[in-house]
């Protein structure tokens, strides 16, 4: 029973407001921006998961160092067919698109968290509201993940480490 609540608690969770939250990512929202925008009550944690899951989906972060290598990504597409009765069927199609070199910055800021929280929190004080919003909240793992430079999230991560760095805080 307690799968059944959960597939449905995420189902509708997902359809109040999974695109939402994804078309707020790609505009450059932080995760406290996107609360604030939403109809639908959903807690910080929720949000900061789909808002990770989208940077992981379009390439913003990559969790590996073979996925930076990478220049294509794997696109699923389901196309719809017909058998000779007329009876209907997808079919799931997969399709290599080649993407742009972008360049990425290692993050190890779920590490930092773990040892010193307090310290990490105090440090992104010290930094532009906007650059510390955008990296708060998020469930940083604690391995090493690479944020793509050119993104909004991937600027704060530098001007964050930028930040350490010039303090020796690493």
């Amino acid at each position: 029973m307690k799968e059944f609540d959960r597939a449905l608690s995420n189902y509708v969770r997902e359809f109040a407001n999974g695109g939402a939250i994804r078309h707020f990512v790609e505009l450059g929202y932080s995760v406290d921006e996107i609360k604030e925008a939403l109809d639908f009550p959903m807690s910080i944690e929720e949000i900061a998961s789909v808002v990770w899951d989208e940077y992981v989906a379009s390439g913003v972060i990559c969790l590996n160092e073979e996925d930076i290598i990478r220049d294509y990504i794997v696109k699923i597409d389901y196309v719809k067919d017909y058998n000779k009765y007329g009876k209907t069927s997808l079919r799931k199609v997969t399709t290599k698109e080649p993407t742009e070199t972008r360049q990425y910055v290692d993050c190890d800021f779920g590490k930092l968290i773990y040892k010193n929280g307090s310290q990490f929190i105090s440090g992104l004080n010290k930094i532009a509201y906007a650059s510390a919003k955008m990296i708060d909240k998020l469930p940083w793992p604690l391995n090493t993940v690479y944020v793509d430079t050119e993104s909004r999230l991937g600027q704060a991560v530098i001007e964050y480490k930028e930040y350490l760095e010039q303090h020796n805080d690493v």
